[in-house]
């Protein structure tokens, strides 16, 4: 063999190995390819799965800490009703004791005093208007039967 065909020959196996080498480079780019591609597509699945278990945990935890909540909301409000009934029963009774009359009191005590005034009117209309003895004269207090307006 010549050196000629001996290059050749060594030419030709390198090329050989070359496009071997080239071959098994695009043969491992085609199965990253395609495990990147089955990979991928398991971690989307995974991701989505741990989403959704996550999701529904939160989700469980949102409802105990809303229902404790509301629970102690309740326990609160009822407090603070029963703490303002028995501040009001108490300022109630301190107000009685000192012998200060309520609002209903002091409405119904002037109710009867606008009745009373009312009364006193028509009697004091039926007497001026019959021409009687005791128009216009003062009573005890000294003060004018006629109402000033």
């Amino acid at each position: 063999m010549t050196d000629k065909e001996k290059k050749s020959k060594e030419e030709h196996e390198w090329n050989k190995k070359a496009k071997e080498i080239w071959l098994a480079g695009l043969g491992a780019l085609s199965a990253v390819e395609e495990e990147g591609s089955k990979l991928f597509r398991t971690l989307v699945d995974r991701g989505s799965e741990f989403e959704k278990k996550r999701k529904d945990q939160i989700d469980e935890m949102w409802e105990q800490v809303n229902s404790r909540y509301k629970d102690v909301e309740s326990r609160v409000g009822e407090k603070f009703d029963k703490a303002e009934e028995r501040m009001e029963k108490n300022i109630k009774s301190m107000v009685s004791g000192l012998g200060i009359p309520t609002r209903n009191e002091v409405d119904e005590l002037s109710n009867k005093v606008d009745a009373l005034i009312a009364k006193l009117e028509k009697l004091e209309k039926k007497e001026s208007g019959s021409g009687g003895k005791g128009a216009g004269k003062t009573g005890k207090s000294g003060a004018s039967d006629k109402k000033s307006s």
